[in-house]
């Protein structure tokens, strides 16, 4: 193999290789609607998918329970209706970021179809993650399966 042949073949290695890192993260980390980006509140609704590794879950929202006011999502109420990935809380612990361990546990606890209320927050870019868990969300974390 000549060597132009070479660096031809590593350029459509990486081109692929980014390509399909900018796929693979563009699922993980789809859009809000506009109307919620600086949204803050409780949403309810119905589980639809939760991630094995309890870092985040998918929720059918059907309704905008509270609105806090920390928020300034200038349409909360877009919320409704969508199936939107909601996030375990990341922590910086030594250096290195991780989810909040509580919330890691009470995702692990949904059921797909259950209905819930979730405080959540936009506070970075495009995703929503748990502000806080209820007193009987803390409690049921802490309880092991």
């Amino acid at each position: 193999m000549t060597r132009s042949s070479l660096v031809a073949l590593v350029v459509v290695a990486l081109t692929l290789t980014v390509a399909g890192a900018v796929a693979v993260e563009a699922d993980d980390n789809p859009q809000i609607p506009d109307g919620l980006k600086g949204f803050s509140g409780t949403l309810r609704g119905k589980v639809t998918e939760v991630h094995q590794d309890g870092k985040a879950f998918h929720m059918d929202v059907t309704a905008v329970v509270n609105v806090w006011r920390k928020n300034t999502a200038p349409n909360p109420r877009s919320a409704v209706g969508q199936n939107l990935l909601i996030n375990a809380q990341w922590e910086n612990r030594g250096g290195a970021w991780h989810p909040v361990e509580n919330h890691v546990r009470f995702i692990k606890t949904l059921k797909v179809g259950e209905e819930i209320d979730i405080e959540v927050v936009n506070d970075e870019g495009e995703r929503l993650h748990i502000l806080e868990l209820s007193r009987a969300q803390r409690d049921r974390a802490g309880r092991r399966r």
